[in-house]
């Protein structure tokens, strides 16, 4: 288990490009050699950027909550006002 977990840091590491230059050579002979450490490295990659990709639509979702809040509540008509204002200026 432990063996385990430390290959994914490892992998972690490579991937965001945090290792020391001397890793780094030493991790890109291991590619070279073990073709399932670069399978991993692959399903690891295609697995951040699904974690990225998920953090960006729960956020896009957060700010059209907020959007619909500010500018479709009666409490919000001042500060409604106030942006359409700033952009209606020229």
């Amino acid at each position: 288990m432990r063996t385990s977990l430390n290959e994914i840091k490892e992998i972690d590491d490579h991937v965001l490009g945090q290792t020391a230059p001397d890793e780094a050579l030493l991790f890109d002979a291991k590619l070279i050699i073990n073709p399932g450490l670069k399978y991993k490295v692959m399903r690891h990659k295609q697995t951040l950027a699904l974690v990225q990709q998920y953090g960006r639509n729960s956020l896009k979702a957060e700010i059209k909550t907020v959007h619909q809040k500010l500018f479709s509540l009666p409490e919000h008509v001042g500060f409604r006002q106030k942006i359409m204002r700033l952009f209606n200026k020229r």
